[in-house]
């Protein structure tokens, strides 16, 4: 029986690699080991606080560890740098290969992240990343918004619903206002790469390419009128969170003209 590790984050590219896992491996095949990791805290905790940040990636590995009924399944949390720690798990628990994606950040679906780089070059053992190659066509698969205003309810990434749309692109400078109500979400904005063909480039300097917004909190965001070879800038809301879903309203306006 082969022991897989499996690298889980809360993006929609992360869980890619779980069901890659589901479709290729049976009970009988493989033992699954599910990671999560915190990089956002520091790697020196107090007992307390790294105790609080272990439950809350418990937590999360419960609810994906639903997906592996009937599966030899373990567990593990751990907080600090991704690629060391998925080095250091494969080391400690004899695995005989880890499956991820090339990075969990949205604005690199063709180019591998530091952390898959890292651990490719530092693994005992064989390393899957996993195929994430755009439609023919390129057509996006999640909602699509087209009015200026709108209350949007995005599912979980483990849902069965949508957990993502798109919003209206302009063709002047706009203010993208955003009240949460529900949930957190993640703003994204990306201009058009002509050498790939997909929005996986930032946007022109001057405005955010990415906003967290959580529930209670108003958020203004300047968008600046940009295309490259036709294509307008990509204006992107994701619900980061596996299993509860979002709710907020946006309204697009048009951004106070500056002096020359």
């Amino acid at each position: 029986m082969k022991k897989i590790l499996l690298p889980i984050e809360e993006t929609e590219r992360s869980l890619k690699a779980m069901h890659y896992v589901l479709d290729h491996y049976t009970p009988e095949d493989a033992e699954i080991v599910l990671l999560m990791i915190d990089e956002s805290q520091d790697y020196v905790l107090r007992p307390d606080e790294e105790s609080e940040a272990h439950k809350a990636l418990d937590e999360k590995l419960d609810v994906v560890g639903e997906f592996f009924d009937g599966y030899k399944l373990t567990k593990r949390a751990a907080v600090g740098k991704a690629g060391v720690r998925i080095i250091r798990a494969a080391r400690e628990l004899g695995i005989d290969e880890i499956i991820m994606t090339k990075s969990s950040r949205e604005d690199m679906l063709n180019s591998i992240g530091t952390t898959a780089e890292y651990v490719i070059n530092n693994c005992p053992c064989n390393v899957v990343i996993i195929s994430e190659a755009v439609n023919s066509r390129n057509e996006y698969r999640g909602l699509v918004y087209r009015t200026a205003s709108a209350v949007v309810n995005l599912w979980g990434q483990l849902g069965n619903k949508q957990s993502e749309c798109l919003l209206p692109s302009v063709n002047v400078d706009c203010i993208y206002h955003f009240d949460v109500t529900v949930g957190k979400i993640r703003f994204l904005h990306t201009a058009f790469n002509p050498d790939t063909r997909n929005w996986d480039l930032p946007p022109i300097p001057g405005q955010d390419v990415t906003v967290d917004i959580a529930a209670g909190e108003h958020a203004d965001i300047l968008v600046k009128a940009d295309s490259t070879d036709g294509k307008a800038d990509r204006i992107r809301i994701v619900n980061r969170d596996m299993k509860k879903e979002a709710v907020f309203t946006y309204k697009i306006t048009a951004a106070p003209k500056t002096a020359e």
